[in-house]
Protein backbone atom coordinates (compact mmCIF):
# COMPACT_ATOMS: atom_id res chain seq x y z
CA UNK A 1 0.00 0.00 0.00
CA UNK A 2 0.86 3.89 -0.54
CA UNK A 3 1.23 5.42 2.56
CA UNK A 4 1.34 9.22 1.63
CA UNK A 5 0.17 12.47 3.58
CA UNK A 6 -1.66 14.32 1.12
CA UNK A 7 -4.94 15.34 1.78
CA UNK A 8 -7.43 12.58 0.26
CA UNK A 9 -4.64 10.67 -0.79
CA UNK A 10 -5.47 7.19 -2.38
CA UNK A 11 -4.52 4.22 -0.06
CA UNK A 12 -3.84 1.32 -3.33
CA UNK A 13 -2.13 -2.50 -2.15
CA UNK A 14 0.63 -3.03 -3.85
CA UNK A 15 0.94 -6.68 -2.31
CA UNK A 16 -0.48 -9.40 -3.80
CA UNK A 17 2.46 -11.84 -3.92
CA UNK A 18 1.44 -15.45 -1.82
CA UNK A 19 2.42 -15.09 1.99
CA UNK A 20 1.73 -11.62 1.69
CA UNK A 21 -0.82 -10.09 3.66
CA UNK A 22 -2.91 -7.33 1.58
CA UNK A 23 -2.65 -4.59 4.03
CA UNK A 24 -5.17 -1.66 4.13
CA UNK A 25 -5.40 1.24 5.99
CA UNK A 26 -8.68 0.52 8.63
CA UNK A 27 -11.58 2.19 8.82
CA UNK A 28 -12.26 0.67 12.77
CA UNK A 29 -9.43 1.99 14.72
CA UNK A 30 -8.45 1.00 18.32
CA UNK A 31 -11.03 2.48 21.03
CA UNK A 32 -8.04 5.01 22.90
CA UNK A 33 -7.26 6.79 19.84
CA UNK A 34 -5.00 9.35 22.39
CA UNK A 35 -3.01 6.34 23.33
CA UNK A 36 -1.98 5.71 19.46
CA UNK A 37 -1.75 9.66 18.99
CA UNK A 38 0.65 9.90 21.77
CA UNK A 39 2.71 7.17 20.40
CA UNK A 40 3.09 8.75 16.99
CA UNK A 41 3.90 11.65 18.85
CA UNK A 42 7.21 10.45 20.71
CA UNK A 43 8.01 7.89 17.79
CA UNK A 44 8.25 11.20 15.38
CA UNK A 45 10.25 12.97 18.33
CA UNK A 46 12.81 9.86 18.26
CA UNK A 47 12.98 9.74 14.28
CA UNK A 48 14.13 13.62 14.55
CA UNK A 49 17.26 12.98 16.05
CA UNK A 50 19.09 11.55 13.82
CA UNK A 51 19.67 12.73 10.04
CA UNK A 52 21.76 9.69 9.12
CA UNK A 53 19.22 7.59 7.25
CA UNK A 54 20.52 3.71 8.28
CA UNK A 55 20.62 5.16 11.94
CA UNK A 56 16.85 6.24 10.89
CA UNK A 57 15.71 3.10 9.99
CA UNK A 58 17.40 1.12 12.92
CA UNK A 59 15.67 3.93 15.40
CA UNK A 60 11.99 3.26 13.51
CA UNK A 61 12.56 -0.42 13.83
CA UNK A 62 13.44 -0.28 17.46
CA UNK A 63 10.08 1.98 18.25
CA UNK A 64 7.87 -0.25 16.01
CA UNK A 65 9.07 -3.27 17.61
CA UNK A 66 8.32 -2.42 21.34
CA UNK A 67 4.16 -1.84 20.18
CA UNK A 68 4.07 -4.49 17.17
CA UNK A 69 6.09 -7.74 17.21
CA UNK A 70 8.21 -8.48 13.95
CA UNK A 71 10.61 -10.17 12.58
CA UNK A 72 12.36 -8.50 9.97
CA UNK A 73 12.01 -4.78 8.56
CA UNK A 74 13.79 -3.53 5.10
CA UNK A 75 13.72 -0.02 3.62
CA UNK A 76 14.57 -0.20 -0.33
CA UNK A 77 14.53 3.52 -2.61
CA UNK A 78 15.47 1.94 -5.86
CA UNK A 79 15.93 5.92 -7.24
CA UNK A 80 18.46 6.77 -4.15
CA UNK A 81 20.31 3.06 -4.61
CA UNK A 82 19.36 2.05 -1.71
CA UNK A 83 18.39 -0.76 1.01
CA UNK A 84 18.51 -1.43 4.29
CA UNK A 85 17.72 -5.02 5.61
CA UNK A 86 17.16 -5.84 9.24
CA UNK A 87 17.24 -9.22 9.85
CA UNK A 88 16.05 -12.09 7.39
CA UNK A 89 12.40 -11.49 6.10
CA UNK A 90 9.64 -13.99 7.06
CA UNK A 91 6.59 -15.48 5.67
CA UNK A 92 3.82 -13.06 6.01
CA UNK A 93 4.94 -9.43 4.80
CA UNK A 94 3.49 -5.59 4.62
CA UNK A 95 4.54 -3.55 2.12
CA UNK A 96 4.47 0.21 2.05
CA UNK A 97 4.98 2.93 -0.36
CA UNK A 98 6.05 6.16 1.20
CA UNK A 99 5.00 9.39 -0.57
CA UNK A 100 5.18 12.68 0.27
CA UNK A 101 3.79 15.67 -1.85
CA UNK A 102 3.75 13.08 -4.94
CA UNK A 103 7.06 12.54 -4.35
CA UNK A 104 8.00 8.88 -4.09
CA UNK A 105 10.36 8.15 -0.88
CA UNK A 106 10.94 4.54 -1.32
CA UNK A 107 9.33 1.61 0.09
CA UNK A 108 8.97 -0.33 3.65
CA UNK A 109 8.32 -4.09 4.22
CA UNK A 110 7.51 -5.88 7.99
CA UNK A 111 7.24 -9.32 8.35
CA UNK A 112 7.07 -12.19 10.66
CA UNK A 113 6.19 -15.75 10.39
CA UNK A 114 2.41 -14.73 12.03
CA UNK A 115 0.05 -12.76 10.29
CA UNK A 116 -0.88 -9.26 11.76
CA UNK A 117 -4.25 -8.36 12.76
CA UNK A 118 -5.91 -5.26 12.24
CA UNK A 119 -5.40 -3.21 15.60
CA UNK A 120 -1.66 -4.02 14.87
CA UNK A 121 -1.54 -2.31 10.81
CA UNK A 122 -2.98 0.33 12.34
CA UNK A 123 -0.64 0.68 14.69
CA UNK A 124 2.14 0.12 12.06
CA UNK A 125 0.39 2.74 9.51
CA UNK A 126 0.34 5.22 12.32
CA UNK A 127 4.21 4.64 13.18
CA UNK A 128 4.97 4.80 9.50
CA UNK A 129 3.24 7.97 8.92
CA UNK A 130 5.55 9.62 11.74
CA UNK A 131 8.27 8.18 9.77
CA UNK A 132 7.28 9.93 6.71
CA UNK A 133 9.03 13.82 7.54
CA UNK A 134 11.90 12.46 9.19
CA UNK A 135 12.77 10.00 6.05
CA UNK A 136 12.25 13.51 3.75
CA UNK A 137 14.63 14.63 5.70
CA UNK A 138 17.52 12.07 6.11
CA UNK A 139 17.15 11.89 1.94
CA UNK A 140 17.82 15.03 1.90
CA UNK A 141 20.94 15.05 4.18
CA UNK A 142 22.03 12.02 2.59
CA UNK A 143 21.71 14.15 -0.96
CA UNK A 144 23.36 17.17 0.26
CA UNK A 145 26.11 14.56 1.68
CA UNK A 146 26.84 12.88 -1.30
CA UNK A 147 26.97 16.00 -3.19
CA UNK A 148 29.59 17.83 -0.84
CA UNK A 149 31.85 14.54 -1.02
CA UNK A 150 31.60 14.56 -4.64
CA UNK A 151 33.48 15.79 -7.50
CA UNK A 152 31.20 17.29 -10.10
CA UNK A 153 33.26 16.56 -13.39
CA UNK A 154 33.82 12.73 -13.13
CA UNK A 155 31.38 11.82 -10.62
CA UNK A 156 33.83 9.60 -8.32
CA UNK A 157 34.44 10.77 -5.13
CA UNK A 158 36.25 13.95 -4.20
CA UNK A 159 39.40 15.03 -1.93
CA UNK A 160 37.15 15.46 1.31
CA UNK A 161 35.66 12.50 0.79
CA UNK A 162 39.30 10.51 0.46
CA UNK A 163 40.43 12.24 3.41
CA UNK A 164 37.28 11.00 5.75
CA UNK A 165 37.50 7.69 4.10
CA UNK A 166 41.16 6.89 4.63
CA UNK A 167 40.82 7.47 8.56
CA UNK A 168 37.55 5.08 8.87
CA UNK A 169 39.61 2.32 6.15
CA UNK A 170 42.86 2.50 8.68
CA UNK A 171 40.93 2.06 11.92
CA UNK A 172 38.58 -0.81 10.64
CA UNK A 173 42.14 -2.25 8.80
CA UNK A 174 43.62 -1.95 12.65
CA UNK A 175 40.57 -3.12 14.37
CA UNK A 176 39.94 -6.14 12.40
CA UNK A 177 43.20 -6.99 11.17
CA UNK A 178 42.44 -6.92 7.83
CA UNK A 179 45.27 -5.28 4.54
CA UNK A 180 44.62 -2.45 3.30
CA UNK A 181 46.31 -1.19 -0.09
CA UNK A 182 46.43 2.26 -1.84
CA UNK A 183 46.91 2.73 -5.20
CA UNK A 184 47.44 6.23 -6.56
CA UNK A 185 47.03 6.98 -9.79
CA UNK A 186 48.19 10.00 -12.65
CA UNK A 187 47.39 10.40 -16.37
CA UNK A 188 50.84 10.98 -18.21
CA UNK A 189 51.25 13.89 -20.38
CA UNK A 190 48.04 15.68 -19.55
CA UNK A 191 49.42 19.18 -18.92
CA UNK A 192 49.86 18.75 -22.78
CA UNK A 193 46.76 17.20 -23.70
CA UNK A 194 45.19 20.84 -22.30
CA UNK A 195 47.90 22.85 -23.87
CA UNK A 196 47.06 21.68 -27.02
CA UNK A 197 43.50 20.78 -27.19
CA UNK A 198 42.02 22.91 -24.77
CA UNK A 199 40.32 22.47 -21.13
CA UNK A 200 37.27 20.79 -22.89
CA UNK A 201 38.84 18.09 -24.12
CA UNK A 202 41.22 17.79 -21.01
CA UNK A 203 38.07 17.35 -18.59
CA UNK A 204 36.45 14.62 -21.45
CA UNK A 205 39.74 12.87 -21.19
CA UNK A 206 39.19 12.89 -17.23
CA UNK A 207 35.70 12.02 -17.49
CA UNK A 208 36.70 8.99 -19.92
CA UNK A 209 39.26 7.91 -17.28
CA UNK A 210 37.42 7.93 -14.77
CA UNK A 211 34.73 5.81 -16.17
CA UNK A 212 37.57 3.14 -16.99
CA UNK A 213 39.03 3.39 -13.38
CA UNK A 214 35.08 2.44 -12.21
CA UNK A 215 34.91 -0.36 -14.74
CA UNK A 216 38.47 -1.75 -13.39
CA UNK A 217 36.86 -1.96 -9.96
CA UNK A 218 35.58 -3.79 -7.57
CA UNK A 219 32.45 -3.70 -5.34
CA UNK A 220 34.85 -3.62 -2.61
CA UNK A 221 37.08 -0.76 -3.81
CA UNK A 222 36.34 2.75 -3.27
CA UNK A 223 37.73 5.32 -6.00
CA UNK A 224 38.56 9.19 -5.62
CA UNK A 225 39.75 12.16 -7.70
CA UNK A 226 42.40 13.50 -5.58
CA UNK A 227 42.91 16.64 -7.77
CA UNK A 228 43.69 17.68 -10.72
CA UNK A 229 44.79 14.30 -13.38
CA UNK A 230 45.49 12.56 -9.77
CA UNK A 231 43.20 9.73 -8.80
CA UNK A 232 43.74 6.66 -5.96
CA UNK A 233 41.77 3.63 -4.65
CA UNK A 234 41.28 2.62 -1.63
CA UNK A 235 41.62 -1.27 -1.86
CA UNK A 236 39.96 -3.03 1.16
CA UNK A 237 41.43 -6.39 2.27
CA UNK A 238 43.65 -6.03 -0.29
CA UNK A 239 47.67 -7.36 -0.40
CA UNK A 240 49.82 -5.66 -2.31
CA UNK A 241 50.12 -8.43 -5.25
CA UNK A 242 45.99 -8.50 -5.10
CA UNK A 243 46.56 -4.69 -5.82
CA UNK A 244 49.44 -5.21 -8.30
CA UNK A 245 47.25 -7.57 -10.29
CA UNK A 246 44.25 -4.79 -10.20
CA UNK A 247 46.69 -2.09 -10.89
CA UNK A 248 48.39 -3.97 -14.20
CA UNK A 249 44.56 -4.31 -15.30
CA UNK A 250 43.81 -0.91 -14.98
CA UNK A 251 47.38 0.48 -16.42
CA UNK A 252 46.35 -1.58 -19.75
CA UNK A 253 42.76 -0.78 -20.18
CA UNK A 254 43.63 2.82 -20.56
CA UNK A 255 46.48 2.55 -22.83
CA UNK A 256 44.19 0.35 -24.92
CA UNK A 257 41.14 2.75 -24.62
CA UNK A 258 40.88 4.73 -27.70
CA UNK A 259 39.86 8.80 -27.12
CA UNK A 260 37.83 10.54 -29.38
CA UNK A 261 36.40 13.78 -28.85
CA UNK A 262 34.80 15.15 -31.99
CA UNK A 263 37.56 15.12 -34.53
CA UNK A 264 40.36 14.49 -32.23
CA UNK A 265 41.45 10.85 -31.66
CA UNK A 266 43.85 10.65 -28.77
CA UNK A 267 45.93 7.64 -26.65
CA UNK A 268 46.13 7.99 -23.56
CA UNK A 269 48.41 5.94 -20.30
CA UNK A 270 48.54 6.35 -16.91
CA UNK A 271 51.26 6.23 -14.04
CA UNK A 272 50.58 4.11 -10.85
CA UNK A 273 52.22 3.41 -7.45
CA UNK A 274 51.09 1.07 -4.83
CA UNK A 275 51.75 0.82 -1.34
CA UNK A 276 50.09 -1.50 1.63
CA UNK A 277 48.98 -0.20 5.11
CA UNK A 278 51.47 -1.23 7.88
CA UNK A 279 51.34 -2.43 11.07
CA UNK A 280 50.77 1.24 12.94
CA UNK A 281 51.13 3.47 9.89
CA UNK A 282 49.13 6.59 9.62
CA UNK A 283 47.56 8.04 6.57
CA UNK A 284 50.26 10.69 6.05
CA UNK A 285 53.24 7.97 5.56
CA UNK A 286 50.73 5.50 3.61
CA UNK A 287 50.16 8.36 0.84
CA UNK A 288 53.85 9.39 0.94
CA UNK A 289 54.99 5.88 0.29
CA UNK A 290 52.63 5.30 -2.60
CA UNK A 291 53.20 8.89 -4.36
CA UNK A 292 56.48 8.20 -3.74
CA UNK A 293 56.00 5.26 -5.75
CA UNK A 294 53.88 7.05 -8.66
CA UNK A 295 56.73 9.21 -8.78
CA UNK A 296 59.52 6.55 -9.70
CA UNK A 297 56.61 5.14 -12.06
CA UNK A 298 57.16 8.33 -13.72
CA UNK A 299 60.66 8.57 -13.79
CA UNK A 300 61.18 5.10 -15.13
CA UNK A 301 59.35 6.01 -18.29
CA UNK A 302 55.55 6.46 -17.58
CA UNK A 303 53.05 3.83 -18.04
CA UNK A 304 54.10 1.74 -15.66
CA UNK A 305 52.97 0.28 -11.82
CA UNK A 306 55.74 0.75 -8.80
CA UNK A 307 55.52 -1.67 -6.10
CA UNK A 308 57.55 -1.56 -3.26
CA UNK A 309 60.40 -4.32 -3.09
CA UNK A 310 58.48 -7.13 0.00
CA UNK A 311 60.45 -8.85 1.75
Amino acid sequence: MTISTEPMADITDISDSPGVQNSRLMVSYPENMTDVTNMSIHVMGVLQSTLELEKLIELFDDELAAVVPHDHLSYENKDEAIKYDIAKPARHRSTYGLVLFGKKMGELTISRNCKFVDAEVHKIESLISALIYPLRNALLYKQAVEKAYSDPLTGLNNRAAFDKSIEQEIDLAARHGHTLSLMMLDLDRFKQINDNYGHIVGDAVLKNFADCIMECMRRSDIAFRFGGEEFVVLLRNTQITGAQLLAERMRKKVEEMKFEYNSIKLNVSVSIGLAELKEGEDKLNLIERADTLLYKAKKNGRNRVEVENVD
